[in-house]
């Protein structure tokens, strides 16, 4: 009777085990993603804007969406089993391939995938908005933005990791904040010893070389950027959005911000599963 009663609990226990979380079936298509644990990058929109998003791109709902502040946070997340795969645009896909062997990508092919990454100031300085934009056409012309695409994103060995690079700092300039979430690498990038690097920043010191100012990095939460910029612990953020999903950018934007000129464009997009 007790060896019933052990193979009864034991039986129960795995089929708990087995009914809850992430199923173990291997995911192979947008489609075996329906009814799924789903990772998504805090990006400032609300769940439901999240959900809808996503449940287009799969062609169904999911079964849950679990938002994370990083691309570390949810490799992690799903690397443990914590949830079956995640959206990501291809460029940021493309540098974690490089990096982590045990992950595959599932190509969006259906939806057109295409955004912008800009940067945001409070609406009330819009003399540092037209001066951030003066340099990044500046930057475009001269070649400089290109240049640092190939370095920082496209040619990025896998055994190089952005380091941060001291930026020299100019005596009696104006000094700037701008906070970085490291949400996004290898665009928005914070190093291992905590500091930010990166393509964003290698970007802002070239823009504080033009404009004869001096930028300070401060490290922030992706959800707290926008809060901190209004409360003016940074005076600048970098933020991203899909130019071909109206509704992504409109849940975005508000009366307390204006963006700047894009200062990189993206096209394509993926779910990251587990091989």
């Amino acid at each position: 009777m007790k060896n019933k009663i052990s193979i009864l609990i034991i039986t129960i226990l795995a089929f708990v085990i087995t009914s809850c979380g992430p199923k173990g079936t291997k995911i192979e298509t947008l489609t075996d993603l329906q009814g799924k644990v789903i990772g998504n990058l805090s990006s400032g929109i609300s769940e439901d804007g999240s959900k809808a998003m996503i449940s287009a791109l799969i062609g169904g709902e999911p079964a849950q969406m679990l938002s994370f502040n990083r691309s570390l946070d949810v490799l992690a997340a799903l690397r443990s089993g914590k949830i079956d795969g995640f959206a990501s645009h291809q460029f940021a896909a493309d540098y974690m391939l490089k990096r982590n062997s045990d992950v595959v990508l599932i190509p969006i092919l259906d939806i057109p995938i295409e955004g912008q990454a800009i940067m945001a100031v409070r609406s009330e300085d819009a003399k540092l908005k037209s001066l951030l934009d003066s340099a990044i056409v500046i930057l475009k012309d001269n070649g400089t933005i290109a240049s640092l695409e190939q370095e920082w994103i496209t040619n990025l060995p896998a055994e190089n990791e952005p380091t941060f690079k001291e930026v020299p700092v100019i005596e009696g300039a104006a000094s700037y904040y701008v906070g970085v979430s490291g949400d996004l690498p290898p665009l928005d990038y914070v190093a291992a010893d905590g500091f930010p690097a990166g393509f964003n920043v290698a970007l802002l010191s070239e823009i504080g070389k033009i404009l004869n100012v001096n930028f300070k990095f401060v490290s922030l939460e992706t959800q707290a950027r926008f809060t901190a910029l209004a409360s003016k612990k940074i005076d600048v953020v970098f933020c991203h959005f899909q130019s071909t999903n109206t509704n992504y950018f409109d849940e975005l934007k508000n009366d307390g911000w204006l963006a700047t000129e894009p200062y990189f464009i993206y096209k394509g997009g993926c779910f990251v599963v587990k091989k």
